[in-house]
């Protein structure tokens, strides 16, 4: 069985579990005894499923995953041995429970479980819901209805027989009914009747093991064997759906339809989606018998297809398309030229009635033919461009245009029958041509600064264009130049183009272009002289034809034909709405660096802890269109306020992501329609380091340690300052002792100038005494007169003159000026004489130097010196002259 949720999740009854579809990831969720998942339903938010000997409900957790809880309990005694539930729906406010064994009913509000009375003891084949009353067949037995818990029988067994039905509808009160058989019965007023069907007549009777009535009147059955068939409400095949050209396998086990009305095959291998109602039809040639399709052309029901293997035609009401012979090869074009149907092909071109093929040129491969004026029909080679003369529906041949060897993939012919023709190297020529179709005048326009690799040329609007990939050029008359300042260039400058290729139609004011993810068609618009552009998304890996070589052509209405890879798709270029979608996180994931990551609760603010700063974000929309992909952009604002690039990776990844708060924001694109922003905040916590704890030890630390520096500076300068003070005072010291040394140097100099002046008066007054004493002498010996004896008395007082003495003792202080006192000191006993004589010691004179100063004799001196030792208890060893010398 096949559920979709509220949130358009898609549920499936697996044989390894449940399995969960969300739009981009499958879950697998087992059921506890591991055994097979036969029956799943969703009820409000919760999924039942029923599998071997067990039953219950699964529900989302706050972390996005199920959660399985078991009814088993409830069902204590009521059920059989091997029992498996294969059937689950609700009605009524209770969910309904289907095994072989019987129906059992379970009451959410009382969670309880109670098992219907079966009506015939028989196992039970099938439930059905049918306008809001529930029906149930026995096998080999009859149709019943359930009323108030017990059953009333609707058709009996002799009418119905062995035939299991598969699903019924009822209509005025008569049911219509198809078997397992595809068996289409009506039962009505008693009687059962049997309805052939168109189907019938094809297929005989195909077993089915599904069978849904859509809205339309239309049915699908799912088969044993062929797969998914469509039906008409007249009952014949609308469309097949097999192994050929979608599903997995051709044993379809189950049928759903989604809330987009898609179609979900359930099947014995794999599953397969079906768009019923897309715009799109493809071909898919998986076995390569066609090839890649370059051009294509619609006649009358009749398909032509160029492909790269030759050209193939389907008549209208037939099926498989059939190789026109002669044909083979590569074929560039195909189309209806001058009322005729030619073919251009690698060896040249062919005229095509139905599918027949007559070759009406050999030149070198033919890109294109246009008619150039009535009667005349130009084609573009490999190596030039050559003409088709026609005349009653016979061509001829012309010759090639004689001087022009380049390649002519696009030929244009303007309103003065000019020949425009582009070449991907050599730019646009623009050819004048004679009435004999000789070339009169000619013109090349390059483009420089860009390739010309999968350029082309059309003409739209009355206005010949060159494409490249990059830009669209409108030739200007006025300037005889191309110019990229055009509405058509501005119109397509947000595409990104796969190739310069544009294709204009014939007879149709539309013009086509290809971009990466679609393409897209361009008009006048209806009220004014603007342009109105319709895009159409089908990615490129669904086109997938080579780049250069886009194709489409018109087929019917607003029906077209796209050429691909491997076959062709028809799509409608009515532009269709785009279902609202929304955009939901399915699960977001943390981890620490290198360890595994843990699931977050979706629907709460999260704070995390620094170490688990890697986080994963997994989001979706449940888009299921085979040509429209879900395209996701997201921010996580705190880290970056730019939305990402547009990718269809549907989770976004986020490591060592930094403190602070953050808001993931996605958002998904569809189309050309944008979704909803999911948001989800959370922060990421301060690491213990950067914690307002760690910060507030950091400020005290910060404070301490600026203490401390402030200490230690104060410290620093303190010592710094004392150091500047005990240098300064050694500076001044020095300074000090510079002042010292040279006022000792002073007092030495004036000491030894002392010491000299004192010296000098001594030898002076020594001399002069000696002289006065030598004069004495001699007057001595001429004694007797009064008057010498007057000069003797006068030399005498001049020798012995106090003023002598005190000029002496002035000079003596002033060159040693302590002497005296230092010596009083010691020798407190010293008389002046005994001074005197130690003055004149300390100055190292000789007894016989001092004599004529003392006015003695020299033994007198020497007697002096004895007593003046004895004064100062002198020892025999000690000299006299260096002891006072030394004071």
């Amino acid at each position: 069985m096949i559920a979709q949720a509220d949130n358009n999740n898609l549920y499936f009854a697996n044989s390894t579990g449940l399995l969960e579809y969300n739009g981009e990831n499958w879950n697998l969720y087992p059921v506890p005894n591991n055994s097979i998942v036969r029956s799943v339903k969703v009820i409000d938010e919760r999924i039942y499923t029923g599998a071997y000997m067990e039953a219950g409900f699964w529900e989302k957790n706050e972390f996005g995953t199920l959660e399985y809880t078991s009814l088993m309990s409830l069902f204590d005694g009521k059920i059989g041995d091997g029992e498996q539930f294969w059937e689950i729906d609700f009605l009524d406010g209770l969910v309904i429970f289907r095994s072989f064994g019987g129906i059992y009913f379970y009451n959410q509000e009382t969670s309880s479980v109670v098992k219907m009375k079966n009506p015939e003891g028989k196992p039970v084949s099938g439930i059905f819901k049918v306008e809001n009353e529930l029906y149930f067949q026995i096998v080999a037995g009859g149709l019943y209805k359930v009323n108030n818990g017990s059953s009333t029988l609707v058709i009996p067994y002799e009418a119905l027989g062995d035939r299991t039905i598969m699903q019924f509808y009822i209509k005025e009160n008569a049911f219509y009914l198809v078997t397992g058989k595809t068996e289409f019965l009506v039962w009505e007023k008693g009687s059962m009747l049997e309805n052939k069907k168109p189907v019938n007549a094809e297929l005989g009777n195909p077993t089915i093991l599904d069978a849904i009535y859509l809205p339309n009147g239309k049915m699908v059955l799912g088969t044993v064997g062929e797969g998914v068939l469509e039906l008409s409400a007249e009952g014949a095949i609308i469309n097949k759906f097999n192994q050929e050209n979608v599903l997995l396998n051709n044993t379809v086990l189950d049928l759903f339809i989604d809330k987009e009305d898609n179609l979900w095959a359930g099947l014995d291998y794999g599953i397969s989606i079906i768009q019923l109602k897309s715009s799109f039809r493809s071909f898919q040639d998986n076995r390569g018998e066609i090839g890649s399709v370059y051009a294509s052309f619609k006649k009358d029901g009749d398909l032509y297809l160029g492909t790269n293997q030759g050209l193939y035609y389907r008549k209208s009401g037939d099926t498989k398309f059939e190789l026109i012979p002669g044909t083979n090869g590569q074929v560039w074009f195909i189309n209806e030229v001058g009322g005729v149907i030619l073919c251009g092909q690698d060896s040249g071109t062919f005229l095509i009635k139905e599918n027949k093929a007559e070759k009406v040129c050999d030149r070198l491969g033919t890109w294109v033919i246009k008619e150039y004026k009535e009667g005349v029909l130009i084609q573009g080679h490999y190596n030039g461009i050559s003409f088709l003369r026609l005349t009653n529906g016979e061509l001829e041949a012309l010759p090639m245009l004689p001087d022009f060897p380049h390649s002519s993939k696009f030929i244009e012919i303007d309103e003065e029958e000019n020949i425009w023709i582009s070449n991907e190297h050599k730019g646009v020529f623009k050819l004048s041509l004679q009435e004999s179709l000789g070339i009169s005048d000619s013109e090349n326009y390059k483009f420089t600064g860009e390739s010309g690799i999968t350029s082309s040329l059309f003409q739209f609007n009355d206005t010949i264009y060159y494409s490249s990939k990059q830009s669209i050029y409108q030739f200007r008359e006025d300037l005889d130049q191309f110019s990229s300042e055009n509405q058509l260039n501005n119109l397509i400058a947000s595409y990104e183009r796969v190739s310069g290729k544009m294709v204009g139609e014939n007879n149709r004011d539309k013009l086509w272009g290809f971009a990466e993810d679609g393409i897209f068609s361009i008009q006048k618009a209806k009220l004014n002289n603007a342009y109105d552009l319709n895009f159409i998304f089908v990615n490129q890996e669904f086109r997938n034809i080579a780049i250069g070589y886009e194709n489409i052509s018109h087929l019917k209405d607003d029906k077209y034909l796209l050429g691909t890879a491997n076959g062709y798709l028809k799509l409608n270029d009515q532009e269709k709405a785009t279902r609202e979608v929304a955009i939901r996180l399915n699960r977001i994931e943390v981890s620490a660096l290198d360890a595994p990551f843990e699931p977050v609760k979706l629907d709460e603010f999260k704070e995390f802890d620094f170490d688990h700063n890697n986080i994963n974000f997994h989001y979706s929309v449940p888009v299921h269109n085979k040509y429209l992909e879900a395209l996701y952009s997201y921010r996580l604002v705190g880290l970056s306020n730019n939305w990402s690039t547009w990718s269809s990776l549907p989770e976004a990844n986020f490591k060592n992501l930094g403190y602070g708060d953050y808001a993931f924001e996605v958002k998904a694109k569809v189309g050309p329609a944008e979704t909803n922003v999911a948001v989800y905040e959370f922060s990421i916590d301060r690491p213990f380091y950067l914690s307002i704890w760690a910060i507030a030890a950091y400020v005290i630390l910060f404070v301490l340690i600026l203490y401390a520096v402030h200490i230690l500076n104060r410290r620093h300068h303190r010592k710094t300052v004392q150091e500047n003070e005990r240098e300064l005072k050694m500076k001044h010291l020095q300074a000090e002792q510079e002042i010292i040394k040279l006022r000792n140097d002073k007092l030495e100099q004036e000491m030894a100038s002392k010491n000299r002046e004192l010296a000098v008066s001594t030898m002076s007054l020594i001399r002069k005494n000696e002289f006065l004493t030598n004069i004495k002498d001699k007057l001595k010996d001429a004694e007797g007169s009064s008057k010498v004896n007057s000069v003797i008395k006068t030399i005498d007082k001049d020798i012995s003159e106090e003023d002598n003495w005190k000029f002496f003792k002035k000079a003596f202080s002033n060159a040693d000026k302590d002497f005296f006192q230092n010596i009083k000191q010691k020798h407190p006993e010293l008389t002046s004489n005994d001074l005197k004589l130690c003055a004149y010691l300390r100055l190292n004179l000789s007894s016989k130097e001092i004599a004529p100063l003392l006015n003695i004799s020299v033994k007198s001196v020497e007697i002096k010196r004895y007593r003046l030792r004895k004064k100062m208890n002198l020892d025999r060893e000690i000299n006299l002259t260096d002891y006072i010398l030394a004071l």
